[in-house]
This record gives C-alpha cells, structure tokens and sequence, in this order.
C-alpha cells in the first residue's frame, strides 16, 4: 500500500495504515490496544477493515503455502556452514603491507573467495555457485554447469578468474583456487547460452 494510501484519514479521525496494522497482526483481539477497541464499534473502521481483510488474505494465503525446497539446497547450505566453521581456530594468512603486516583468517579468505566467485560468475552464464570449502590451503568452489555448458573450460575460467581476485585482494597470501562440477543441471532450451570461446 502506497504512503498515500496509508496515510488517508477515515471520517472518525483513523488512518488507514493504522488499520492496516490490525489487518497484518491477525485481526482484532480483545487482548488488543486501543485502536482494536475503538474499530470494533466505529461504522467506518469496520468498513475499511472488511476491505483490508478482503485484499490481504491472498498475502496469508501465500504465507501459508508450503514451500518446497530445491534439490540440494540444505546440503549446499550445510557445506557452506562446515566451509567456515573449519577455519574457525586456524592460522591467519599474513599480507605485508605498507605500515606493518597484516593478518587474514582463513575464514575471511573463505568469504572473500565466495564473493569473488560470485563475481566471477557474472561472466559465466549457465554456471551457478553451489558452495566453498577450504582445506589444506586451498580453496574449492563447487558449480553446476547448464548441460551445454564446457564443464571444463567453465571450471578453469571460474578457478583462474577467483585466483587473480584473490590476488589483487591479498598478494601472495592468496590461497590456490580449485573448482569441481557438483551437478549438471538441465538443458533449458528457452535459455540461449553465449558461446564459451
């Protein structure tokens, strides 16, 4: 509802967004303040109400719809989780710089690396980031590629692109980079895909 809309003042003084806020908190309850008191006997706020109700049930509706997760969803999550709670206790990366040295924990080159990824990916339709981890120094990025997708020319783009972010970002503290293709998703044949050359 537009600040205009919710700003109109009904004849007894209420303003609509103030009824609006009774609609979305589930109605009026005698446990309500007094706004709930005075709209269950004023003609006019009843009025609006029923109307507010009437527009805000398919929001409930939709609320209420159960929602399917995407295959592989909770595993991509968990392996992003499990990519930094690794790294948690673990050495930080030094990065000399003017004035002093700097450290980087391995779980803030996990995240850069993720961001850089992502990035990266931006250049590479029909490639789609399914999560991080770091072991022994090297950073992983696991994809799925669109079946017509180079799997292999996408994972050397995408490990090559991370690696030199990595290295504008932190020199030679830059943990190596490898990518590994987790899934291959489903044609699409709506999606046209640019050539990798």
């Amino acid at each position: 509802m537009s600040g205009s809309a919710a700003d109109r003042s009904l004849p007894c003084g209420r303003t609509v967004g103030e009824l609006l806020d009774l609609v979305v908190d589930g109605g009026i309850e005698p446990s309500d303040t007094g706004l709930a008191a005075h709209a269950r006997t004023c003609a006019h706020c009843r009025a609006e109400l029923a109307a507010l109700e009437n527009r805000w049930s398919p929001v409930r509706e939709a609320a209420a719809a159960p929602v399917e997760l995407p295959e592989g969803l909770l595993s991509r999550v968990l392996g992003s989780v499990r990519g930094l709670r690794e790294h948690a206790f673990a050495e930080p990366a030094e990065v000399e710089q003017e004035g002093g040295r700097l450290q980087v924990s391995q779980r803030a080159l996990v995240l850069l690396a993720r961001r850089h990824a992502v990035e990266a990916l931006h250049e590479l339709p029909g490639v789609h980031l399914r999560g991080l981890s770091s072991v022994d120094g090297v950073i992983t990025v696991s994809i799925a590629v669109r079946y017509g997708v180079p799997a292999t020319v996408a994972a050397e783009r995408l490990a090559a692109g991370v690696a030199e972010r990595l290295r504008e970002s932190v020199g030679p503290a830059a943990p190596e980079v490898a990518v590994e293709v987790s899934d291959v998703l489903p044609p699409r044949p709506d999606l046209r895909l640019p050539p990798f050359e």
